[in-house]
């Protein structure tokens, strides 16, 4: 099974901006998100379908129109809609099924997980894929217990089954049991979702991934509830850089964290494309003013490439006349 990067910016990070996403903004971020790559969206509001009207954290659209624009924008890219059992009903399936959307992701605590299975079926009967967030994953009282949760849900027909680290508590060593095992046990995809409480969002993906996970979430810029979630811009990075062979174009969905979720958050850019840039090439900071100084004089030529260039041939001694000389080669490349 090819790997499936499940982008969450839209309904996961809508949980760090109050639910906020309008349309004009939602509208550019899938568009960018399909335009860099990602096959996989969820989105709507982040308690899930039927909360905006139930909670009180109304989002700017309804549950229909967020549907409607998803359909509209989108050409390729699946999208889907989270199914919370404190707010949503088999309405919302019906509704879900009869505007296209492809998949549901039904949120289940491990200790009540009977409560779900009709909501399973339904989906199923009315032709969705149905995919299981298994909230707090770490909280299951033995692995034979966590067995006997993933063999109920292989039995009920589940397409995926997503381990949530719904804490970031989660350490990389845990992750790998938790995978390994599943991945023995049953044959219904696993999937994992992890937050970066402790800044461990990425290891813990990487482990997971390593360990045979069918599928990782992610968001763009990490914007998520709490401390976040895994940049799926530094995730398309450490995807190349493991040739693990899922091409997304980090470029894109970098400018996306720079242009549309930074604002929201108004903190400082810990993933801003210049420092993404760093961690894919090699290429220090400290020498980053010098690439500013060749852009302003070559305008058409993208400082991402340039760097990129440069570190091929050069990554410590970077000197004026090694960048001219690069910026020579892309302009002749290139023909600008």
């Amino acid at each position: 099974m090819t790997l499936k990067i499940i982008d969450c910016t839209l309904r996961e990070g809508s949980n760090a901006i109050n639910f906020q996403f309008g349309r004009e903004l939602t509208k550019n971020i899938l568009k960018g998100l399909e335009g860099a790559g990602v096959k996989w969206i969820e989105m709507g509001h982040g308690y899930g379908l039927g909360a905006s009207s139930k909670c009180n954290y109304p989002s700017p659209l309804t549950d229909e129109e967020y549907m409607d624009l998803a359909k509209d924008c989108l050409q390729v890219a699946k999208y889907g809609f989270h199914f919370n059992l404190k707010y949503s009903k088999k309405n919302d399936i019906k509704i879900s099924a009869r505007k296209g959307v492809h998949f549901l992701r039904i949120g289940a605590e491990i200790n009540k997980l009977n409560e779900i299975r009709e909501y399973i079926n339904f989906a199923k009967e009315n032709e969705l894929l149905v995919f299981i967030s298994l909230r707090k994953i770490y909280t299951v009282s033995s692995f034979k217990e966590y067995v006997k949760v993933l063999k109920k849900l292989d039995d009920w027909g589940a397409d995926l089954i997503i381990l949530l680290d719904s804490a970031g508590y989660m350490l990389p060593e845990d992750v790998k049991k938790f995978i390994n095992l599943g991945k023995i046990e049953i044959k219904t995809p696993l999937g994992f979702h992890a937050h970066n409480n402790l800044q461990l969002g990425i290891a813990n993906t990487i482990i997971a991934i390593q360990s045979g996970a069918d599928s990782v979430d992610a968001c763009v810029g990490g914007l998520g509830r709490s401390s976040g979630n895994v940049p799926i811009e530094i995730l398309s990075i450490i995807l190349e850089k493991y040739n693990w062979g899922l091409s997304l174009d980090y470029k894109k969905l970098s400018d996306l964290n720079d242009k549309y979720i930074f604002p929201l958050i108004k903190k400082e850019n810990r993933f801003s494309s210049k420092n993404l840039l760093c961690g894919l090439t090699g290429f220090h900071s400290g020498n980053f003013s010098l690439i500013v100084e060749a852009i302003k004089k070559h305008p058409y030529i993208d400082y991402r490439d340039l760097v990129i260039a440069i570190t091929k041939k050069e990554k410590i001694r970077i000197s004026e006349s090694i960048i001219e000389s690069t910026v020579e080669s892309l302009l002749k490349k290139h023909k600008l």
